[in-house]
């Protein structure tokens, strides 16, 4: 890693796993997992946001840094790219990654428990047109698959962009806008979860030991 950047050399298959992994935890590790098993990725980068713009304040990014790298697994590589270049935005963050490493093959990967509020991110239709988008299966709060994932407004305007997922394979060199539906078995692990578990009393143990879908 260069000046905080992985390495990306031309060809490479790298998947970017946005977030504020507060803390980081299993589901994430899943869905990293997924994407590089399934879409046949060399790299998922985890790209820890400073602070996400449609969330409350989180834990310090040091203690967030360390709680995804606890979680990372082998050709998954941790990173403050966007601390690094002052950045807050997915749009910008790919823009940015784009111009410096054009010969890369960049795939945006998203649990499908953020496709409730993609539609609230920054010029999300702008973002949806700039990279491949591959979504992994995420639980509802009840336990099972959410019902209404596909239905998500961003899904059905690039409706005719679905890629099937017997296509996974060749997805990483499809352009976009493209975007393909990974269903998998759950990890029902989440951020808010444990947060509220560890409130209260565990407040200023979890600020100096826990760790955005970049944007949900």
């Amino acid at each position: 890693m260069k000046r905080g950047f992985p390495r990306a050399y031309p060809g490479l298959r790298i998947g970017l796993l946005g977030g504020t992994f507060d803390p980081a935890h299993e589901g994430h590790a899943h869905i990293a997992q997924v994407a590089l098993a399934r879409l046949g990725l060399d790299r998922v980068w985890w790209l820890v946001t400073p602070q996400n713009p449609l969330k409350p304040r989180a834990a310090p990014l040091a203690a967030r840094l360390a709680s995804a790298r606890r979680y990372a697994r082998a050709r998954m590589e941790v990173t403050d790219l966007e601390s690094r270049l002052g950045l807050a935005y997915t749009i910008d963050t790919v823009r940015a990654l784009q111009a410096r490493f054009p010969a890369a093959r960049f795939v945006l990967i998203l649990g499908g428990d953020t496709l409730a509020s993609l539609h609230r991110w920054r010029r999300w239709g702008d973002l949806m047109r700039m990279l491949p988008v591959a979504i992994v299966s995420r639980p509802t709060a009840r336990g099972g698959p959410d019902p209404g994932a596909l239905g998500a407004k961003p899904l059905l305007r690039f409706a005719s962009a679905r890629v099937p997922a017997h296509g996974a394979r060749a997805f990483t060199v499809r352009s976009a806008p493209a975007w393909i539906y990974l269903a998998a078995r759950f990890s029902s692990a989440s951020s808010t979860v444990l947060r509220r578990r560890r409130g209260g009393a565990g407040a200023a143990v979890l600020s100096k030991g826990r760790n955005r879908a970049m944007e949900g």
